[in-house]
């Protein structure tokens, strides 16, 4: 997987991210754009605006008012996003103690600053660290955290 060069805010990646979490949940194909704006707690005007910058950078595609949907690269992108916060909020939580409304809140701002490389790293320390069995149960959290966006 790798960072694609679009220079996007970090506004942006977190609504790549919430695309994504939404469309794992959905049955359909594609989401709405207010369950986007309840899922970041933004206003439609809000979500819009952010659709036509993520459309124009080929990350969502969109039918007049219809659902939105994630392009190979906006998934490819949002997975990466989302894989950074539940890595950090995990690791918050579980080796940290950190209380998880808490986790969750500095996930968000953290996964934002730290590089794929530096995730890719960390994730490969974890799995090589003497104390596998934690590790292991730590990295199989990752996937199991429900999210709090």
């Amino acid at each position: 997987m790798m960072i694609l060069d679009y220079d996007l805010s970090h506004a942006h990646e977190d609504y790549l991210e919430a695309i994504y979490l939404l469309s794992e949940d959905s049955v359909d194909e594609g989401v709405k754009s207010v369950d986007i704006a309840h899922q970041l707690n933004v206003s439609k005007a809000s979500v819009n605006k952010a659709l036509n910058v993520l459309k124009e950078a080929g990350y969502v595609e969109q039918e007049h008012y219809g659902k939105i949907t994630l392009t190979p690269e906006g998934i490819e992108y949002g997975k990466e996003v989302l894989d950074r916060h539940r890595l950090l909020r995990s690791f918050l939580i579980h080796q940290l103690g950190v209380d998880p409304e808490v986790a969750n809140d500095e996930a968000c701002e953290m996964e934002h600053a730290i590089s794929k490389d530096t995730v890719d790293k960390w994730i490969a320390y974890l799995r090589r660290c003497s104390d596998c069995e934690k590790n292991r149960e730590f990295l199989a959290k990752i996937q199991e955290a429900p999210e709090n966006n």
